[in-house]
């Protein structure tokens, strides 16, 4: 795999990040256990994408560069807010956001189409 490819996968994980963090910012969803399973999943995808770079070819630099990126990154996804105790909030029927849990079923969608 070529850079560019770390590259523009790390463009899909900010989007990502970017939904994880406005629905760890509700109390609702911070305290819906989607959004902790969903967190896990992002943290592995960057933990995996982190070991494909470090096996592929190209210069060292621009690897390093992307490795600091993808740390930063985790970072900031392992440091999101949840709940003390995190429950399925669709289970309880609390949820009414559609019919599937956005925090698990939606970021694991997007994450599916980042990781093609």
């Amino acid at each position: 795999m070529e850079v560019k490819y770390f590259k523009n996968q790390l463009r899909g994980y900010r989007v990502v990040l970017g939904i994880l963090k406005a629905e760890s910012e509700d109390d609702f969803c911070r305290n819906c256990i989607g959004l902790e399973g969903a967190i896990t999943k992002v943290e592995k995808g960057l933990k995996k994408l982190k070991l494909d770079l470090a096996d592929s070819a190209g210069p060292e630099e621009e690897k390093k560069e992307i490795t600091d990126q993808i740390d930063r990154l985790s970072h900031e996804v392992g440091s999101l807010p949840l709940g003390e105790q995190p429950t399925c909030q669709k289970t309880a029927g609390l949820c009414k956001i559609g019919p599937d849990c956005l925090p698990r079923d939606g970021v694991v969608q997007l994450m599916n189409q980042i990781s093609k």
